[in-house]
């Protein structure tokens, strides 16, 4: 899905870029995460993004934009102030991939080189897809490294009747945000952006129904059950094993981005003036 969505922006992209007058631009920032290992604060940042956009603007106030964005997310339990996640003691750390397609409203006539407004707030909303695998690590073992698990493989909530496969590792995105943006000189521009994704899945952290009652049938090469216990429940083998709701009940994990960005417009003809 994901890639379907890159060779569609693509294609709009290289089949009218010498019509109209575009925008390219650049983020670096960082990145955070909502969902049930953080569900209550939107501005839980601790990762790094970036991203590329090629817009298409309609008119001074209306653009359109292919954008391709890359998010590190991090959570963990341990680090939360309530103290039942802090004994249910989970955690996950992983890339996403979003290609969108999003719709850009400029608050101020956008003009750059020419328009006596320099500056202009905008926000911006769309849809796009994600490609995502979260991971955690084993428990240490002195004088070897970290070993790094793809938790999706693992099947940390299996059930034999009601969750028996893997969970997709790809979803649709809503991204929607705001940012401003200011013309430095000629067609050069800065700006920051803050931008939230609403993920159409509840698996972005590998936690979302309930606490496994058995492991799966089979399991990765060089991975035994005792791996398993220890990422499905994150105590020891030979503890109590909890039971029950493992995830906050909500369907829906989520993240978000913040960045400067540094854009270049290219205008019809050499002049820019929207036709």
């Amino acid at each position: 899905m994901l890639s379907r969505i890159v060779t569609l922006l693509l294609f709009f992209g290289l089949s009218t870029v010498s019509a109209q007058e575009w925008e390219f631009s650049l983020l670096g920032g960082t990145s955070g995460y909502m969902g049930d290992l953080n569900p209550e604060n939107p501005l839980a940042f601790n990762d790094w993004a970036a991203g590329a956009s090629i817009k298409y603007n309609l008119n001074h106030t209306w653009g359109i934009r292919g954008n391709f964005a890359y998010a590190n997310l991090f959570a963990y339990d341990g680090n939360s102030k309530v103290q039942q996640r802090v004994e249910r003691n989970l955690g996950f750390f992983g890339s996403v991939k979003e290609a969108a397609v999003l719709v850009d409203f400029n608050f101020f006539k956008w003009l750059p080189q020419r328009g006596r407004i320099v500056y202009t707030p905008y926000i911006f909303a769309g849809v796009g897809g994600i490609s995502f695998d979260p991971k955690w690590y084993l428990p240490y073992i002195i004088g070897e490294t970290p070993r790094k698990v793809k938790l999706r493989d693992m099947q940390t909530e299996y059930h034999d009747t009601d969750n028996h496969r893997p969970y997709a590792n790809y979803a649709f995105s809503i991204p929607f945000g705001a940012g401003f943006k200011y013309n430095l000189r000629g067609p050069w521009s800065v700006g920051v952006e803050v931008g939230y994704r609403l993920a159409l899945t509840d698996y972005l952290d590998d936690v979302s129904g309930n606490y496994p009652t058995q492991p799966p049938p089979r399991l990765p090469a060089q991975l035994s059950v005792t791996d398993w216990q220890y990422l499905a429940y994150r105590n020891a083998a030979n503890a109590a094993q909890p039971v029950g709701q493992r995830g906050d009940g909500r369907p829906y994990d989520s993240y978000m981005i913040a960045g400067f960005t540094l854009s270049y417009t290219i205008f019809k003809g050499g002049c820019p003036e929207w036709q």
